[in-house]
């Protein structure tokens, strides 16, 4: 009897799986819209700086954040894997263990680090507006210009809550994406939508009849420093991987930054 138990549980132990080393994990999934030129956007040729968006095999995403995604990958010699998701699901997809990381133009805010934690920042940039090129706007110097404007921004961002600093606006519906915020402003449903410079000047890029609104200093939105800066956003209980993705960043010089994303805006699809 003692004979026939001891084999009973030795089979139950390999049955489930007590026995067998866990495997190392090989890859690094990131999470991001594919749809925020220059900082990543979608196109259907594979070429070198592109990588396929996980369950499409059409598409390929390419962009800022590619870049930087890749380039951390590659440092921790993982394979990277690529998911497209809408904006509003990145951080669940992230907490729910679909995606190992985000890195998608997302600025680290008070609010998000009650859900996930932030890498340092990897880029940083100034808030403008687009305008219509024939908009009584696109002679404006000034946040006070704008009053009685409508402005929009992409639903659920920093950029949504500035609005509120220019004195008499319309604080217009937020949209969901940066395609439908330009075209609302092309339509002439809306005045204004806030932008980051570098994805300012790939909307206006490939729309002519657009046009950027910058500020000189104390004209334009007041912000803190990290309101215009973007990171890694990863689980809080990552701990290890946010010190060694810290670590990649840190070595990454601003010259090269600066490069990659001019490589980025150069290389878009119009």
């Amino acid at each position: 009897m003692n004979r026939i138990f001891i084999l009973a549980t030795l089979v139950l132990l390999v049955l489930t799986g007590c026995a067998a080393p866990q495997e190392t994990q090989d890859t690094l999934t990131v999470g991001l819209e594919c749809n925020y030129a220059p900082f990543n956007w979608t196109q259907v040729q594979d070429t070198d700086t592109a990588l396929p968006i996980d369950g499409d095999s059409a598409s390929f995403c390419d962009g800022y954040d590619v870049a930087i995604a890749r380039h951390i990958a590659d440092e921790l010699e993982l394979t990277l894997i690529v998911k497209k998701i809408a904006w509003e699901g990145l951080i669940v997809s992230l907490n729910e263990g679909d995606i190992d990381m985000i890195v998608a133009g997302m600025t680290d805010t008070e609010e998000r680090r009650q859900e996930v934690a932030f890498s340092d920042p990897y880029y940083n940039s100034d808030l403008v507006l687009i305008v219509r090129k024939d908009s009584a706007y696109a002679s404006a110097t000034s946040l006070s210009d704008f009053a009685g404007a409508n402005v929009i921004a992409q639903k659920s961002t920093f950029h949504d809550t500035v609005i509120e600093q220019i004195a008499g606006v319309v604080h217009g519906t937020p949209l969901d994406s940066f395609p439908l915020l330009a075209n609302s402003v092309l339509m002439s449903d809306a005045d204004a939508m806030v932008s980051e410079f570098p994805v300012a000047k790939s909307i206006v890029a490939s729309n002519p009849d657009l046009t950027i609104v910058q500020f000189a200093a104390g004209n334009g939105f007041a912000t803190d420093p990290l309101d215009t800066t973007v990171s890694v956003a990863l689980r809080k209980e990552d701990t290890d991987l946010l010190a060694q993705i810290n670590e990649i960043l840190a070595a990454i010089d601003q010259d090269t930054r600066n490069a990659w994303m001019v490589a980025a805006g150069e290389r878009q699809p119009e």
